[in-house]
């Protein structure tokens, strides 16, 4: 159980992979803003299909003190079991910075969170951050 919860707490990801398209820097940074918006609201709609149009098929997730390889074992053995404990997830107090480096964007996220477990009636308060980085013009994780 603990573990489980330490990769809701820690919320930290990393995914790399290749561009296939690009756009103009100065849009780019309020286009991942609105990218990283609608996966927040997917996560918290716990929708899967929809999550899994924002990760490359082969991205590779360090979060938890764990590996996942590929989207498919990330939904099938991290966020898939994970958003199945919750009954809600609502995120707070949320920033984001937006840094361009060339053909890379990373993407710095603090926020709050708060979630029901089905196990548990009394919600469970948290703060979380989250680190992605991506090709420019290419926003899955």
């Amino acid at each position: 159980m603990k573990n489980r919860f330490a990769i809701v707490t820690l919320g930290v990801s990393w995914a790399l992979f290749a561009s296939s398209a690009t756009t103009p820097a100065q849009d780019e940074g309020s286009a991942i803003k609105s990218w990283l918006s609608g996966y927040d609201a997917a996560f918290v709609a716990k929708d899967l299909d929809k999550l899994a149009t924002f990760y490359h098929p082969e991205v590779t997730i360090y979060e938890g003190g764990g590996i996942n390889r590929g989207w498919a074992d990330y939904r099938d053995h991290h966020i898939g079991p994970e958003l199945g404990h919750f009954t809600s997830f609502k995120f707070s107090d949320y920033t984001v910075a937006v840094r361009l480096e060339g053909p890379i964007a990373l993407a710095t996220e603090t926020y709050r969170y708060t979630i029901v477990l089905k196990d548990k009636p009394e919600s469970i308060e948290r703060q979380g951050v989250a680190t992605n980085v991506t090709a420019i013009g290419d926003r899955r994780r």
